[in-house]
């Protein structure tokens, strides 16, 4: 790092643009422009100083990086950075066509959506990591790329902590609502959504309250190790892909919900996640919009819930369905119809870790063994159902608590 002695906002621009650095900014400097300016170029570095960096004029950012050079906005190491809007005005922060962008290690609190990404002029927002961010106490949703029409490629979501939003009030809203015709349709391809803990987004006005939703046409997204609870509406939504590539549900954990655990309509391979305390299904497959119930892979999940599966398909499905390998507290409702296979689902189950005396140890269906567990245990030794592979020391991994999974 370069130190920089500058007098004027502009002598700081000019500095900035010609050295290709990185620049600390404090809540006393013109941090607004700094941020909302063309100054940036690839490879640089703006580090905020402790403090409330709060304005009430619409903040925009619209950087672009490059892939080898991403330009990189963090807080100083071991600094408490808020992003503090005023009102629910406006969002706290727009990304407007920003490309290899970073954003790490800030809090962000008071704005109506906390950040919200999308298109400007005839750039896309893509590769864009929003990573160690506390997003809270919003007057609307927490993250959206909802843009109708905008297609979102390799966005990364990654350890934020995001609680107590409103309105809509969704952690994730990936995607947008599409017409009949599907003309207006937005989606995210090619994202990881991972190691989030998402919670408490059920009171005050939240009308519904998704952890982590991906709008239809959406695909080829990873959702994992995410850990969520206290929820309105679903932990995780998925709708279908459109016949592209399908989204990976993985070793998530959610309890606590006023809806099902995983909803998904077509289109998702659903594996070695644990769901417990869920108002509707522990997973819940059904038409939704254009979705149409098919090519699904449900496996090696535990369900500890009334409810634990429900396929509920229309006449003819969209692809085949597979049920296998589950450890379920209640006894799931699919339909026997052609085109959906079950196989070694275990009932009764009332423990997410089993015991050495589990129905579910050694007689998993080796057809549909998942690679890894929950705990990315290989199961190459064994072939238990559920989303745990028995250990006689009991779970060598992180145990079910609130805040983040530990890797």
């Amino acid at each position: 790092m370069r130190p920089f002695l500058l007098t004027t906002l502009a002598l700081f621009i000019s500095t900035l643009a010609l050295s290709g650095g990185t620049v600390t900014v404090s809540p006393t400097d013109d941090w607004f422009s700094t941020l909302s300016g063309p100054s940036l170029k690839p490879g640089d570095e703006i580090v905020l100083k402790a403090g409330i960096y709060s304005d009430s004029r619409r903040l925009e950012i619209s950087q672009r990086g490059s892939a080898k050079k991403p330009i990189v906005i963090r807080a100083a190491k071991n600094a408490q950075v808020i992003i503090k809007r005023p009102d629910a005005k406006q969002n706290t922060i727009n990304l407007g066509g920003c490309q290899h962008l970073i954003i790490r290690d800030l809090e962000i609190t008071g704005g109506s959506a906390a950040v919200r990404i999308g298109r400007k002029g005839p750039h896309s927002a893509k590769f864009i990591t929003l990573e160690n961010l506390h997003i809270h106490h919003i007057g609307g949703v927490a993250v959206t790329a909802n843009y109708p029409g905008e297609k979102y490629e390799s966005l990364t979501f990654r350890h934020n902590h995001i609680h107590h939003t409103g309105g809509h009030g969704e952690g994730f809203y990936l995607g947008s609502n599409n017409k009949p015709d599907g003309s207006t349709n937005g989606y995210i391809f090619n994202s990881i959504i991972e190691n989030n803990y998402i919670h408490d987004l059920k009171g005050g006005t939240v009308s519904q309250g998704d952890g982590i939703e991906l709008k239809d046409g959406s695909y080829g997204n990873i959702v994992r190790d995410n850990v969520i609870h206290d929820t309105k509406y679903p932990g995780i939504i998925v709708y279908d892909t459109d016949g592209k590539a399908p989204n990976i549900i993985e070793r998530n954990v959610i309890w606590n919900t006023g809806d099902h655990g995983i909803q998904a309509a077509a289109d998702a391979i659903i594996r070695n996640n644990i769901i417990f305390d869920t108002g509707g299904e522990g997973i819940s497959s059904r038409n939704h919009q254009s979705a149409i119930v098919g090519n699904l892979t449900i496996v090696h999940n535990t369900i500890l819930s009334r409810h634990s599966i429900r396929i509920s398909p229309p006449e003819n499905l969209s692809g085949p369905v597979v049920i296998a390998n589950n450890a379920l507290t209640s006894k799931p409702r699919i339909p026997a119809l052609k085109g959906i296979t079950t196989s070694t689902n275990i009932t009764g189950v009332l423990e997410s870790f089993p015991t050495a005396k589990s129905p579910c140890l050694g007689i998993a269906d080796p057809g549909f063994l998942t690679q890894v567990d929950f705990n990315k245990t290989p199961r190459e030794k064994r072939q238990d159902v559920g989303a745990y592979q028995f250990s006689p020391n009991g779970n060598p991994g992180w145990k079910i608590t609130t805040g983040f999974k530990s890797r």
